[in-house]
C-alpha cells in the first residue's frame, strides 16, 4: 500500500492541543485500482515520535489504517 501525506492538522480541545490529525491518500499498487483517503487521528506522543520523519509518519499511518480495516492482528 503507497501512503501519500497530504496534511498535518494539530487538534485542539479548549486551546490546548491534544492531538494531531494526518490525513493521507492510499492506494494498493501502480494502477491504482484501489484507492483509499481520510485522516488517521495521533495522541500528541505518537506524533512526536515520527514528526521529523515522512517515511515513519507513513509507516504509522499505513499501519493504523490496516487496523482500522482488519482489526489488530495476532502476530502484532
Amino acid at each position: 500500500m503507497n501512503i501519500e501525506i497530504t496534511s498535518v492538522n494539530i487538534a485542539f480541545n479548549n486551546g490546548l492541543p491534544n492531538g494531531v490529525n494526518v490525513n493521507f491518500f492510499a492506494h494498493q499498487d501502480v494502477n491504482q485500482n484501489i484507492n483509499l483517503n481520510g485522516y488517521i487521528p495521533l495522541s500528541m506522543e505518537e506524533y512526536s515520535t515520527v514528526a521529523s520523519e515522512v517515511d515513519a509518519l507513513k509507516e504509522l499511518v499505513k499501519d493504523k489504517v490496516v487496523v482500522a480495516i482488519i482489526g489488530e492482528t495476532e502476530d502484532k
